[in-house]
C-alpha cells in the first residue's frame, strides 16, 4: 500500500511538472517600444529577444497574447495568460504574480513636459497643480502610485500621452526613461518636450512575472536560472548596441 501511494505521488509530481513543459507559455504583450513592437502579424523588440533566448532554455514555445496593459494584468490574475515581461515589482501584483530573478533591465521614472515650461514642475508639490498623463495600470513609484489626490489622466498606451501633451490636454506625463526617451526621440515632438526639473530619483527594475494560477509558476526557479545565464552572457551588450546606439 505504501509503495502504491509513493508511486502515485511521484506520478502526480511528474504530471504537474510536465504539464507546463508540454505546453507553450502564453505571454501577454502590449506595445511598449523598444521593449515590445506589436503589430497584427508579429512581436519584436527587447522583450521578444529575451523570450527568444529563454524559449529553448525552458523547453517551451512562446505564444504571444495581445492585450492592453491593464487587461494583461487582469489575465495574469485569472490565469488566462502565463507570463508577462517588463513588470515592475509591486506588492499588490505579487499577490497573484511570481516574480523571476534577476531583473533584466533597469529604468528610472521621469516626468515629461513642454519645453520652456519645466519650471511648472520643479518639486513633488507642483504635481498637485497639474493634469498628469499616465498609462492605465502602470506602476511608477509608490508616492505617485498611491496618491489619489493627484489629477491623473489614464490612457491605454504611452504614444497617446505625447499627443495629449502636444494638444495641451495634459500638462505633463510620467514615464520610464528606458522607454519614454526612446519613443520621444523618434517622435515629431523630440524638440518640443523635455524632462521636468523634478526628478523622483527612483530606480525601476523590470522583471518577467509568472501567473500564480499557471503551471509555469512552479518552474520559477528554473526560469530564473535561465534568465541569470542569459544576463551573464552577451545579451545585455547586444541589446544596448541594437536599440540604444
Amino acid at each position: 500500500m505504501h509503495l502504491i501511494i509513493a508511486i502515485s505521488l511521484i506520478l502526480l509530481i511528474f504530471t504537474q511538472s510536465s504539464r507546463a513543459d508540454n505546453q507553450p507559455i502564453r505571454v501577454g504583450v502590449d506595445a511598449w517600444v523598444p521593449f515590445r513592437f506589436v503589430t497584427d502579424s508579429e512581436v519584436t523588440g527587447i522583450d521578444h529577444d529575451l523570450w527568444t533566448e529563454l524559449s529553448p532554455r525552458i523547453g517551451a514555445q512562446v505564444r504571444y497574447i495581445r492585450c492592453p496593459w491593464k487587461r494583461c494584468l487582469e489575465m495574469m490574475r485569472s490565469g488566462q495568460i502565463d507570463a508577462m515581461s517588463g513588470l515592475a515589482w509591486r506588492a499588490s501584483r505579487a499577490e497573484y504574480i511570481t516574480y523571476t530573478k534577476p531583473d533584466y533591465f533597469m529604468c528610472s521614472t521621469h516626468f515629461y513636459i513642454r519645453k520652456n515650461e519645466e519650471h511648472r514642475l520643479a518639486t513633488a508639490q507642483d504635481l498637485k497643480q497639474l493634469n498628469i498623463g499616465m498609462v492605465r495600470g502602470s506602476a511608477y513609484y509608490s508616492a505617485f502610485d498611491n496618491d489619489s489626490t493627484l489629477n491623473k489622466t489614464q490612457m491605454a498606451q504611452e504614444s497617446v500621452l505625447l499627443q495629449l501633451l502636444s494638444a495641451q490636454r495634459i500638462d505633463t506625463y510620467i514615464g520610464t526613461d528606458c522607454q519614454a526617451d526612446y519613443e520621444l526621440a523618434r517622435s515629431p515632438w523630440s524638440d518640443s518636450f523635455i524632462k521636468a526639473s523634478f526628478n523622483p530619483g527612483n530606480h525601476l527594475p523590470l522583471y518577467i512575472g509568472l501567473s500564480n494560477r499557471s503551471p509555469w509558476s512552479k518552474q520559477a526557479d528554473r526560469i530564473s536560472q535561465a534568465i541569470q545565464e542569459i544576463m551573464n552572457g552577451e545579451f545585455p551588450e547586444k541589446i544596448r548596441q541594437k536599440y540604444y546606439q
